[in-house]
């Protein structure tokens, strides 16, 4: 006899077996036989624990009454999200082991109306069950949602997402966007260029902004527009500094700060200014008062001086010194010139050089050149030569040499030299210049011994200052030095000289004036104060004389010209010279010379005539006396 069947133990296995997916149909309670099953998991899950596992033996008891089991309400099914229909599940039958003892098996199995198995495991068959619909759980529908949400993104992603990253073409050259553009294929004409902005912070043609921001992805065919920089504005005005006080850094920061548009400095090699130093600068199309960014400036600073380079030097032996400084110019090589007297090498000329010929020196170095004056003039010693003797000298050959003369007073005869600037014996070059200083004698104040008495004292005084002209050594003087001024009516004219005395040095001895005088004599005189007594007649008035060319052309010429204008005229025989020289007025004028002089009747006028003239006398042959006084 069959066990009874527990009906609600095997309804709370079900609704456990359900929860897990393990359902297995039961039509009624009579209809259940506990079956050993195996069930088959779906997909990876690991088998299932028998449905029906093989019941233990059990020990008989005694029967006893059983109490009606109330039945336990069911625990309700939690709500399970709609899922989609499962996949049947096939169970395969579980072949039962063979029991130890058949008795059991007729135990088991003994009502056989109610086990509708096949009698043995070689008939069974496989029975489709088929499992209720399956619930999806919340983390599933999640799980579907981000997958759908996926496949639409990625759809997006691929056929309209903008791909293409904008670059950052702020502080680039315009190029590099065009360049982008091709690279990227964009679409014609959705890259716009704005238009131009000056900038101090970016120069022309660099970009300046961007209407897409660095970083964020465009299309094919996103707008892009691209403001460029047009450098700086090339009006505005600039304050110019005093660019000669500036260093060539200085004036390259300028420029730079500044943004110069047309600015221009260039570098040379000056030996004058230092380098780093302006040259020069020049502004053009502009002015340094109006000066902007877009006006010309050209600066020229120096690099200091040229590099020196190697020179050869030439053989100039013989060659003129103009020659070798034209060398030296064109090499940049300085001259020394050094002069000494050569019997071979003509004057002018080359004898050597300091370097030898082939050999180099730097540019800028020193070349000392000797040149020949030539072969010189030995000077003798021209001390005590006379006139005629200096011109038998001078008229030597190789004696070229110029003389200048000076005269001093002397005991020497007049004309001879008595000293030389330049010692006898010297070698001077040819044309040197030599001083010879020659005799003038001693000064002759007199030619008789009255005459300067009657003469105005202011005419002695001018003779001394004429002497001591000449020769300012001699120092003779004239002065009241025998007594003051007297009556004389002898010579009535106040001024006149009535004495007249020499004396040397500091003697006080009146012994007349010899012939020479003596270096430092002094001329004593005592002038006429008028006439004593009665007073003098006023003097007659004395008529204006001219005297010109016509009167001196000779002797006799001036003679008449005297007498017959009652003039005061002294003559002096010469053994040479024109035919005649007088002196009026302070002025010596000769024969043949053209002039015209105002003087006064009676004035004393002074004649030297030669004693052998080239002119005839006109009128008269007769010597003339020493002295002509007009008839007074």
């Amino acid at each position: 006899m069959a066990e009874k069947k527990d009906f609600m133990s095997e309804l709370a296995r079900q609704v456990d077996a359900k929860k897990r997916g393990e359902v297995e149909k039961i039509n009624s309670v009579d209809d259940y036989v506990p079956k050993k099953r195996r069930v088959i998991r779906e997909e990876n899950q690991e088998p299932a624990e028998p449905i029906h596992p093989a019941a233990p033996e059990k020990t008989p008891v005694p029967e006893v009454p059983a109490e009606p089991v109330k039945p336990q309400p069911a625990p309700e099914p939690e709500e399970v999200p709609e899922t989609p229909k499962a996949k049947p599940v096939f169970i395969m039958p579980v072949k039962k082991e063979e029991p130890a003892d058949e008795a059991d098996d007729d135990d088991l199995y003994d009502d056989d109306d109610d086990y509708d198995g096949p009698e043995s495991f070689a008939e069974e068959k496989l029975v489709r069950v088929d499992k209720p619909r399956r619930q999806l759980k919340p983390a599933g529908i999640a799980l579907l949602a981000v997958l759908g949400a996926a496949l639409a993104f990625g759809i997006w992603w691929i056929f309209f997402a903008p791909h293409i990253p904008m670059p950052d073409f702020v502080g680039q050259p315009v190029s590099t966007v065009s360049t982008w553009a091709k690279q990227n294929q964009m679409e014609s004409g959705v890259v716009a260029m704005a238009p131009a902005e000056y900038s101090m912070e970016y120069d022309k043609d660099i970009v300046i902004r961007q209407s897409v921001a660095p970083g964020r992805k465009v299309k094919t065919n996103t707008p892009i527009t691209i403001t460029v920089s047009n450098g700086p504005d090339p009006d505005e005005e600039i304050e110019f500094p005093n660019i000669y006080f500036m260093t060539q850094q200085e004036i390259q920061d300028w420029k730079n700060e500044n943004k110069l548009l047309k600015f221009k400095l260039t570098t040379q090699y000056s030996s004058t200014v230092p380098s780093g130093e302006v040259i020069s600068y020049e502004v053009k199309n502009g002015s340094e008062d109006m000066f902007t960014r877009g006006t010309t400036l050209n600066v020229i600073c120096s690099k200091g001086p040229a590099p020196a380079s190697q020179v050869t030097v030439d053989d100039f032996r013989g060659k003129t010194y103009a020659e070798v400084e034209t060398w030296a110019r064109n090499k940049k090589v300085l001259l020394e010139k050094r002069e000494t007297n050569s019997a071979t090498v003509a004057a002018g000329n080359v004898i050597s050089t300091d370097r030898q010929a082939g050999t180099t020196m730097t540019e800028g170095d020193v070349l000392i050149v000797i040149v020949s004056k030539g072969k010189g003039v030995t000077l003798p010693n021209f001390v005590g030569y006379t006139a005629e003797q200096m011109q038998a000298w001078q008229a030597g050959k190789g004696n070229n040499v110029t003389i200048i003369y000076t005269e001093k007073y002397d005991w020497a005869l007049e004309g001879t030299i008595i000293g030389q600037d330049i010692p006898p014996g010297s070698l001077v070059d040819e044309g040197a210049v030599v001083m010879l200083t020659r005799s003038l004698y001693m000064p002759l104040m007199e030619t008789h011994s009255r005459e300067w008495l009657g003469q105005d004292y202011l005419q002695l005084k001018k003779w001394v200052d004429d002497v001591n002209g000449k020769d300012r050594s001699v120092n003779i003087q004239a002065g009241e030095y025998i007594g003051g001024a007297e009556c004389s009516n002898e010579f009535p004219t106040p001024g006149q000289i009535i004495e007249y005395a020499c004396f040397y040095g500091t003697s006080d001895l009146a012994d007349g004036c010899g012939r020479p005088l003596n270096a430092y004599s002094r001329i004593g005189y005592k002038i006429s104060t008028g006439a004593c007594g009665v007073a003098p007649p006023p003097a007659p008035q004395k008529k204006d004389v001219v005297i010109s060319t016509g009167d001196i052309a000779s002797l006799s010429t001036i003679q008449s010209f005297c007498n017959s204008n009652g003039m005061n005229c002294s003559y002096t025989p010469s053994d040479s010279g024109p035919d005649v020289t007088i002196t009026v007025n302070g002025a010596p004028h000769s024969t043949g010379e053209s002039f015209t002089e105002m003087i006064k009747e009676g004035d004393t006028i002074a004649v030297t005539y030669n004693k052998t003239p080239a002119t005839p006398a006109s009128t008269s042959t007769s010597t003339p006396t020493a002295t002509t006084d007009g008839g007074n």
